[in-house]
């Protein structure tokens, strides 16, 4: 095979990553100290942080999976004149691989960061692909690139940068399944590929062969190959027993063999010859290579952490519900496999918050203080449908939710509860706390916590924005609004799905998934006659609204612990 001559090859590809750095804005014409507002920043003091996702992963063994740990990166910051390699956990962060290898933060302005991973193949940018039996892992070349700046954890999203050809064989006519199960499928075209920071090119101008690999799950070959034109040209040989066959695309989206694509090929094999049924050119990875802007992280969480989404049991004891970081759009990604619940206990809630100023005076009064409050629970079943909240038109004392800061900032709902109990000895006149309270029969749960109550409207805020994710009610500003009366958030994303994503272990029966537009009491008055409830929509749409207290809603009870 003839090779190109490689100092052409390294100049036309440095040629190429220029014109994509001085397009991505890696160089900059003019000093940055004279646009205003870019302060220099001390060397060794601000190193870069990094978190990564592989865009739409290979899910079978031949080809990239989520991240398991230990794999290695290269890392580019605007300025850098080289490379320096970073090392992934199994949760997407990334860290330096020795001190030697830290990035550090230079000025205070927005920079842009590149990462590729493998870092580099053998010590040599040239790699032959022609064996990929074993899986191609190895030669799937990710790409990332994003704009952040100091202080921030920059969010890396990794793209495909090879062409995936995946084969489908079939029998026909005079060809049996055995036969077509002991096929020899080989690819055709380049089969060396020059590698360089993330950047692919063909090292290897000649005809080659590539040995696919093998999934015996879905009886699919499938392999990387480099971005090429194969139109016109012997693309896919097939061997079946004696005979040979040769696919040659026709069309340019069969055989134009794009960066980041997925190309499938599903092949009839006949006695006489094959038949190519259809060809299509998807998106392994939507449009290609995909700067994302960075997001900051919140926070991180471990699986022995407490945290919002853990599940939480009968016994006061709780475990990991899949949380792992936590944005500051209030966005979250969660464990590639949902952790189920253990084994044994009896799954009672989920926990909604654990920041401890958004526990209840009377809640942390009832568990011994500040010190023995952990956090609030949401249970998984209702208590009570379609029940009636309280006699109409009495002044109980409780605080009136007008405002959203009102809503947000009534966040006792065990106090509610036991102001009532007070005023009235027991809860015979006030069904829904009574359906809230008789829950404790129904579900007993350890002495460690307070028992089941009926939640305030800002511990349903909690749920919602916590459990639901909408995005509308992490705002801080919106709190403070002197709008009064009801309050709807529409264009929430599937605050309804993200709910009942956080029970999607629990076995069914165990749970009562939120419905579309259900109607839900809190134990926060409107006024004298009327009281907040929340509702949450299929069309992402989420209300804090009021209801007459001689209403008919649902009743689910919430615990501190």
């Amino acid at each position: 095979m003839k090779k190109t001559d490689s100092s052409k090859l390294w100049s036309y590809l440095c040629g190429r990553l220029s014109v994509l750095i001085l397009a991505g804005g890696l160089f900059v014409a003019c000093d940055k100290e004279e646009t205003g507002g870019v302060t220099p920043l001390p060397d060794g003091k601000y190193p870069l942080q990094l978190t990564a996702k592989v865009a739409q992963p290979q899910t079978r063994a031949g080809g990239k999976d989520t991240w398991t740990g230990g794999e290695e990166i290269g890392v580019m910051l605007e300025g850098m004149l080289g490379s320096r390699t970073y090392v992934m956990d199994a949760s997407g962060n990334a860290v330096p691989k020795d001190n030697g290898n830290t990035i550090y933060w230079k000025s205070t302005a927005e920079a842009r960061i590149t990462a590729w991973t493998p870092p580099y193949i053998n010590g040599s940018p040239y790699v032959d692909i022609s064996d990929q039996s074993g899986g191609y892992a190895a030669f799937d070349i990710l790409y990332a690139s994003a704009v952040g700046r100091y202080g921030q954890t920059i969010n890396l999203r990794f793209n495909h940068r090879m062409a995936k050809m995946e084969i489908t064989l079939a029998a026909d006519e005079g060809v049996t399944e055995e036969e077509v199960e002991g096929a020899t499928v080989t690819l055709l075209g380049d089969s060396e590929a020059y590698f360089s920071c993330g950047m692919v090119g063909a090292a290897d101008q000649s005809d080659g062969e590539i040995k696919p690999y093998h999934d015996a799950a879905t009886k699919k070959y499938e392999a990387v190959v480099v971005p090429q034109d194969m139109t016109g040209k012997p693309l896919i040989r097939i061997a079946v027993g004696s005979d040979v066959f040769t696919y040659t695309p026709d069309t340019d989206a069969a055989g134009n063999l794009k960066s980041g694509k997925r190309y499938a090929y599903t092949i009839t094999v006949k006695a006489n010859g094959i038949n190519v049924q259809s060809v299509g050119s998807g998106t392994w990875v939507a449009n290609g290579e995909e700067n994302v802007t960075s997001k900051e992280v919140k926070r991180r969480f471990t699986a022995d952490e407490l945290k919002i989404g853990d599940y939480f049991y009968s016994d006061g004891t709780w475990s990991d519900g899949g949380l792992r970081r936590l944005y500051t759009d209030g966005s979250v990604v969660i464990a590639a496999e949902k952790p189920a619940p253990l084994n044994g206990k009896t799954v009672v809630g989920i926990v909604f918050q654990t920041d401890k100023s958004r526990i209840g005076s009377k809640e942390k009064d009832k568990l011994g203080g500040e010190d023995k409050a952990h956090g609030l629970v949401m249970s998984v079943k209702n208590a009570a449908m379609s029940q009636k909240w309280g006699p109409n038109s009495q002044d109980e004392g409780l605080t009136e939710c007008k405002t959203k800061a009102d809503n947000y900032n009534d966040i006792s709902g065990y106090g509610n509860c036991e102001h009532i109990r007070t005023c009235r000895g027991n809860f015979d006149d006030y069904l829904a706390f009574k359906a809230a309270d008789g829950y404790n029969t129904t579900c007993p749960v350890s002495a460690t916590t307070t028992g089941w109550y009926l939640p305030s409207s800002g511990q349903w805020w909690d749920i919602m924005q916590n459990l639901g994710g909408c995005p509308a009610l992490a705002k801080l500003d919106e709190q403070t609004s002197s709008q009064s009366g009801d309050f709807t958030w529409s264009d929430q994303g599937d605050v309804l799905a993200a709910l009942n994503a956080w029970m999607e272990k629990i076995a069914t029966g165990s749970k009562d998934n939120f419905r579309n537009n259900d109607w839900i009491w809190s134990s926060s008055e409107y006024s004298d006659s009327f009281v907040r409830y929340w509702s949450v929509f299929s069309d992402g749409r989420v209300e804090c609204d009021w209801r007459a207290k001689y209403n008919y809603l649902d009743v689910r009870p919430v615990l501190a612990f």
